[in-house]
């Protein structure tokens, strides 16, 4: 009897250590996809991904809910562009009021709370669902400044497009 309950106990120690082998590499193999999702902050963009027809951008983004993360760093942000021209944008427990619009082929956004008021433009490229926004340089360079991680159609979190400079969520 004691062999009996000695094999149990090895076969029943056995399986915990295999899941938390498992545990372990499916973790490690997660944050390996995560670092994967992010464009390397150097490299330049395929120009065969910009969008710069302005239907397609107002198609892109209008009504609709972004998830993202910043390049460099990966700080997370949601960011709502209402049909009107208004927008919502969350980060950290904060949320702003602001509003963007198109201007030539670039996206522009607009918060009191940032960059002193004044606008900042990005240049969209779009590589099958994954949105990312880029600053334009100097000879024809561009610069990663954040990309999406997701995209949800509507106000699906009901970000506030007005009010205070931060309306903690």
């Amino acid at each position: 009897m004691n062999k009996d309950r000695c094999s149990r106990a090895l076969a029943r120690t056995g399986f915990f250590y295999s899941l938390l082998a498992a545990g372990f590499l499916l973790a490690a193999s997660s944050a390996a996809l995560a670092q994967e999702a992010a464009p390397p902050e150097d490299a330049q963009p395929p120009a065969d991904q910009r969008v710069t027809d302005r239907t397609e951008i107002d198609k892109l983004l209008t009504d609709q809910t972004l998830y993202g993360r910043y390049s460099p760093g990966g700080k997370a942000w949601a960011e709502y562009q209402s049909p009107d021209g208004k927008t919502a944008y969350k980060e950290e427990n904060c949320t702003y009021a602001g509003h963007w619009w198109v201007q030539d082929d670039l996206v522009c956004y607009r918060y009191d709370s940032f960059n002193q008021g004044k606008p900042a433009c990005f240049a969209l490229f779009r590589e099958k669902e994954k949105l990312s926004f880029y600053i334009p340089g100097l000879n024809g360079q561009w610069f990663l400044n954040a990309y999406t991680t997701a995209r949800r159609p509507g106000n699906p979190d009901q970000m506030p497009v007005e009010g205070q400079a931060c309306v903690g969520v």
